[in-house]
């Protein structure tokens, strides 16, 4: 149960997703809305502060990359998580690059959901900004894999092939690349000592 009453703006162009979400968080403790299109999403964010989004990217009209683009505009504060059907790295790297906090592929699990959102509201309250360019690439790519696998490596080389391919400089690169070594071998370490 949340302890805060946490509002959560749906915005999917199935009836069926949003009552799936709005029952499921509702029962979580938030508080949901829930809205069929991006015009609708955008007409309820202006007349409302939500702490999350989940946004879907196939919406009649205006698409949810526009949506995206048009929301962290005017509400810095509200943290956006794609929720798909677009299995696709590239799309979740381009949602990722425009500020959304997380990428969910449907058919979704209601556990991954709401830790994501618990993740990306947390990130938000306890940096105050978003990730870097590169972090949000590799959280793209992230996303995508198998969690089973070892993937680390697979991860950090698949991110660096995509910034190389968007033009980031071969500086941000090697020093992200650097970062993530780092981290890889503390993960490492506290797996080998657990």
């Amino acid at each position: 149960m949340v302890n805060k009453r946490l509002s959560i703006l749906i915005v999917d162009d199935e009836q069926v997703v949003c009552d799936l979400l709005h029952d499921e968080l509702s029962e979580r403790g938030y508080l949901c809305t829930t809205a069929l299109d991006g015009n609708a999403a955008l007409a309820k964010l202006a007349t409302k502060d939500f702490d999350a989004v989940l946004l879907d990217i196939r919406l009649p009209g205006m698409s949810g990359m526009e949506v995206l683009r048009k929301a962290l505009l005017d509400h810095h504060n509200t943290v956006t998580i794609m929720v798909t059907a677009i299995n696709d790295v590239e799309t979740a790297v381009e949602a990722m690059k425009l500020g959304a906090s997380d990428y969910i592929v449907k058919p979704f699990d209601m556990d991954t959901v709401d830790m994501s959102i618990r993740t990306a509201l947390e990130t938000r309250s306890t940096t105050g900004k978003r990730l870097s360019e590169m972090d949000s690439i590799a959280s793209g790519v992230e996303v995508l894999l198998d969690p089973f696998l070892s993937y680390s490596k697979m991860v950090t080389q698949r991110t660096v092939d995509i910034a190389r391919r968007l033009g980031i400089s071969e500086k941000e690169i090697e020093r992200w690349s650097v970062e993530k070594a780092s981290l890889d071998l503390k993960k490492d370490a506290v797996v080998a000592t657990s």
